[in-house]
């Protein structure tokens, strides 16, 4: 029971973080243009036009997004490490699909799969020892 605890609140969590997060990029490094984030069309059509800051800013979100997540399935159930392959693997997953669906910058989307993969890997290597 607590393996599947531990991976729905974990997944839960980092989704949520990053949800939460995500927006914290946008006052920070605000566009200077109107535009609307729910909208796919608008998104690829001005994506190029946002600034870096963002982007990084995005990137490191998805990372941080996946350490909670990680640290909170790691916290319900210390004993497996099945929790920390799911959450991995769906916030890797959802990585991938974020880059095909909205047409990012070549860099970023390198960048953002690197950062959640070496913190997934990083993990993993962490708690094999």
């Amino acid at each position: 029971m607590r393996i599947f605890l531990g991976t729905f609140l974990g997944l839960i969590a980092a989704f949520f973080s990053i949800a939460l997060l995500e927006p914290l990029g946008h006052l920070l490094f605000p566009v200077p243009f109107k535009i609307d984030f729910n909208n796919i069309d608008e998104l690829e059509s001005k994506l190029h036009l946002i600034p870096f800051g963002t982007h990084i800013f995005v990137a490191i979100v998805h990372g941080i997004g996946l350490a909670i997540g990680l640290g909170v399935s790691r916290l319900i159930e210390k004993n497996t490490i099945y929790p920390i392959l799911i959450i991995g693997g769906f916030v890797v997953f959802a990585t991938i699909i974020n880059v095909f669906i909205i047409p990012h910058p070549l860099w970023f989307s390198i960048l953002d799969l690197l950062i959640v993969s070496s913190i997934l890997i990083i993990t993993i290597i962490f708690l094999k020892k």
